[in-house]
């Protein structure tokens, strides 16, 4: 008896401590990940990203159960090599990394002149969804890992937008514009702007793109799974809310910038 009881508590001890260097060692270590799934580009822009020093699990839902349960499906070939894995709110805005009033304030997105607002974004549903950080801070930036792409912005903002009712919606995004710029080589005013004058008089064109979702797209995850391609709340509730897919997943791109000027530009702005 007092044999059987040695026995099972070092088995219970060896399992412990097996279970632990498994989590914590193993599954834990970010090396060890793209040995199984071929998330090499991925992997790649981590290590060299700011988040470089956070490993996958201080982020990512994955744990011990979950390498088991792959490496049953891997046997069975059922497994999928390249798994989606999500990330909660939560794990960002834990101690230690982003805080929560960076949620809920502006910032300026110098490079475009764009103020964003977290806020509207992050506390408030936006068309039936719930949007999350991982919806803006994607990988779809080439060479980074978590960033914001804009094309994201122009998905939601621009796309199936009537282009000739974009002026009111402008300054939505844009601060004012610079009262100088540089044109073609030429210096142009744009106070005549707040004279009246539209920012499409001159910028002709700024959205090529509808951002549309090819039908085909489907079947890259579904098989003869299309009954609900129609349902956009449903779809967006499950794969951005549920999923949170990133958009060009499904979406195409939508381009905008001064795709076309107004060929009367320079005398307009005179």
């Amino acid at each position: 008896m007092k044999t059987a009881a040695v026995f099972f508590l070092v088995a219970a001890i060896l399992l412990t401590v097996s279970y632990f260097f498994l989590q914590e060692v193993m599954v834990g270590r970010p090396a060890v990940c793209k040995f199984c799934h071929f998330i090499a580009p991925y992997y790649n822009k981590w290590e060299r990203s700011t988040h470089k020093m956070v490993p996958c699990l201080k982020c990512h839902e994955y744990g011990l159960l979950n390498a088991l349960s792959g490496q049953l499906k891997f046997m069975t070939g059922t497994h999928n090599p390249r798994p989606l894995t999500n990330v909660p709110d939560g794990n960002c805005l834990q101690p230690g990394c982003h805080e929560r009033r960076l949620v809920e304030s502006k910032v300026i997105f110098a490079k475009w002149d764009i103020v964003f607002d977290h806020k509207p974004h992050f506390m408030q549903d936006i068309g039936g969804m719930k949007l999350h950080c991982r919806s803006c801070h994607s990988d779809i930036v080439q060479g980074e890992h978590m960033k914001v792409s804009v094309n994201v912005c122009f998905l939601c903002h621009l796309a199936g937008r009537d282009e000739g009712k974009q002026q009111e919606k402008c300054t939505v995004c844009h601060s004012k514009p610079r009262l100088f710029v540089n044109y073609r080589g030429k210096l142009l005013n744009h106070v005549r702007c707040a004279a009246g004058l539209t920012c499409e008089r001159c910028h002709a064109s700024v959205i090529a793109g509808k951002g549309t979702v090819p039908k085909e797209k489907c079947f890259f995850c579904h098989i003869n799974r299309t009954e609900k391609y129609n349902d956009a709340a449903f779809v967006h509730r499950q794969h951005v809310t549920v999923k949170q897919l990133d958009c060009f997943f499904c979406h195409q791109f939508v381009q905008h910038g001064n795709i076309k000027m107004a060929v009367d530009v320079n005398t307009l702005m005179q």
